[in-house]
This record gives structure tokens, sequence and C-alpha cells, in this order.
């Protein structure tokens, strides 16, 4: 019935020419997805350093950095609608966490953001630095379909999916040189791994721009100085707000 429904209204607006061919991720931005990876019984990566007084997860250096990029954006943009897909310790799926981001209903005629940042791991020790992942280009999404939010047909219905997929992929191009360019310029001693593309779930699932900022690898040990720090951790969620302030 609900398919029928978003079926009917797609024909009866552009019936009314209620819509252009407006490239959808072009409005400005009014909705961030923040994404902490991991959590609950899905620790991510984890190593042990005397420094740290005990093992260090994953799973709670993501969602310190994502609660407190969450803290700085609601007072520097109070306009933007910010949802985190969760806010403590708990599990979800890669498709609930996609979930929470493709259902969230976007104000007219604003564009949104996924935002997912992880912490990296490697069997050397010698691997350092950061890394922007993106959705792989030729990697094809479903964009408008049953499950769209009745708010956000007029975004994508008067394009293809061939189309959407298009455009899509010029704006995560877009983002990612955005916040690949914020954290090379602040995190000076940082590697930067640069922006590579990969075909994971969250990054399709999302069905909106979207990157997967890894932070840093746990099993280097200036790396996870850095990370088990509250003030690198406060850096890091600076620099990703204002990568997303370059966005709005």
């Amino acid at each position: 019935m609900r398919r029928q429904i978003v079926t009917l209204l797609v024909m009866i607006m552009c019936t009314l020419g209620l819509f252009g061919a407006t490239d959808p991720f072009s409005y400005p931005l009014g909705t961030v997805i923040i994404d902490a990876g991991h959590g609950g019984h899905d620790p991510g990566a984890s190593n042990a350093w005397s420094f740290a007084g005990g093992t260090i997860y994953e799973k709670d250096l993501t969602l310190d950095i994502a609660k407190r990029l969450h803290a700085l954006l609601a007072v520097s943009h109070p306009h933007l609608q910010l949802v985190m897909t969760r806010s403590e310790d708990i599990f979800l799926s890669l498709q609930e966490r996609c979930s929470i981001a493709y259902t969230t209903p976007l104000q007219p005629q604003t564009s949104s953001l996924f935002i997912s940042i992880h912490v990296n791991s490697a069997t050397t020790d010698q691997a350092t630095g950061f890394e922007i992942l993106t959705k792989e280009q030729d990697k094809r999404v479903t964009l408008l379909d049953a499950s769209t939010p009745i708010e956000n047909i007029p975004l994508y219905a008067s394009h293809s999916q061939l189309s959407l997929n298009r455009l899509l992929n010029q704006r995560n191009l877009v983002v990612a040189s955005v916040f690949e360019q914020a954290l090379n310029g602040s995190l000076v001693t940082s590697r930067n791994r640069g922006i590579k593309e990969r075909d994971l779930w969250v990054l399709n699932g999302s069905r909106m721009p979207a990157v997967l900022v890894e932070v840093g690898f746990l099993s280097n040990e200036e790396d996870a100085r850095n990370l088990v720090s509250p003030q690198w951790r406060q850096r890091m969620a600076q620099i990703l707000a204002q990568a997303v302030e370059e966005c709005l």
C-alpha cells in the first residue's frame, strides 16, 4: 500500500510541476548523521597499552569523538538537524545505522551528510595516520523507493536512479576532499593515507553523501597515545566540525 501511495505522490508532483531536476545534493546542508562505529558486544579494534592502563576499545573512542562533534555543531550551528546513530554503548547493526540515516525526514530544499567515525588497526605496528573512505563509484544504490520518507520524495523524484547515482558520486568526492583537506591541514604530524573507495554497507546503505573517517591506528603506539588523550579527541572533533562547516 505504501509503495502505491509513494508512486501516486510522485505522479501528482510531476504533473503539478512541484519540483524540477535540481541536483538534490546541492541544496544547503540541513541534516548531519553522526555514526559512532561499533558498540555494545562489538568492540571494534582493541589493544592493550601500558600507558592507557589496560585495553582500549574502538567503540569507546568513536562514541566519545561523536559526542564531542555533536556538542560542537549543536552550539555553532543550531539550525542543523543533528542525528546520532547511537549515543551510548549499544550495538546497532549496519542495516539499523543506515536505516536511521535514510529514513530521517529532511527539511524542504536541504541536503544531508553521513559521517561514520572509526579507529583503524593493522597487523603491523608501523601503520599510522588517518584516511577517508567513500562509496565505490561503480556501486549503484537505490535512493527512491517505498521506504523513502514522504518529505524526501521531492528531492529525488525528478531524477532517474542513474542520474541520482552520478550526482551522489560527484558529491561524495567533494565531501571526501573537504574532510581530507581539513584533517591534513590540522594534523600536520599525522600521515595522510588519502581518500579510498570502498564497498562498505554504511557508505552504500545510508543513501546520501557519506564518508567514513579512520582517525588513527590503535595498533600504532603514537596514534594510540593520541587516541587516549581527551584533548586530542576534542581536537579531532573540532577538525570534523570544521569539515562539516566547509560543506554547509
